[in-house]
């Protein structure tokens, strides 16, 4: 019997040589069963009875060694599939460690990105900080003269707003004409 296995590849699912085997000793039983002495028809004339189990043994015994273009058996196709699936699981298990590592590393430098914008930002702050700082000296100074001069503004106007004798505003002998002369 023939399987496809995972790689495409076709695999036959019969022991080491056992297709060959159950092939001749299928025969060998038949003959055996119809009274045939196959060690006579190969040319053993010794027939003690054993020809049959000889030559049975013999296959058994010449068994090929294992290659890549024998067929194997169920059990070896299990086994085959348990170490495949043991080896995925390592396979798998070693993703998932370099995956881990990869992460790791990916944290540790986001990590140190992020402490240097804390750092850009505190120092942007701290600057910030000077910046206000002398914006409110200056904002202060400009309300104070601002104030100042609001002040003088307001006594300017209520001095336009009095009234003045004129002898305080002309001076005898000016000649300006005034009611004072």
């Amino acid at each position: 019997m023939t399987i496809k296995g995972a790689n495409g590849d076709n695999y036959h699912v019969t022991g080491k040589g056992q297709g060959n085997f159950n092939t001749v000793g299928a025969a060998a039983g038949i003959a055996s069963l119809l009274g045939i002495d196959l060690g006579s028809i190969l040319g053993n004339r010794c027939n003690n009875g054993t020809g049959t189990d000889a030559l049975i043994a013999a296959l058994a015994a010449s068994r090929p060694t294992c290659s890549e273009n024998n067929p194997v058996n169920r059990y070896e196709l299990d086994m085959t599939e348990k170490l495949n699936a043991k080896e995925s699981e390592i396979a798998l298990l070693k993703a998932d460690k370099y995956t881990d590592g990869k992460i790791i590393e990916a944290y540790k430098d986001l990590a140190g990105q992020i402490a240097n914008v804390r750092e850009e930002m505190r120092a942007n702050k701290d600057e910030q900080y000077k910046l206000n700082l002398e914006q409110l000296v200056y904002n202060g100074k400009n309300t104070s003269t601002l104030a100042c001069m609001q002040r003088e503004i307001d006594e300017l106007d209520r001095l336009t707003k009095r009234v003045v004798p004129s002898y305080n505003v002309c001076q005898q002998d000016c000649g300006c004409m005034c009611p004072n002369q």
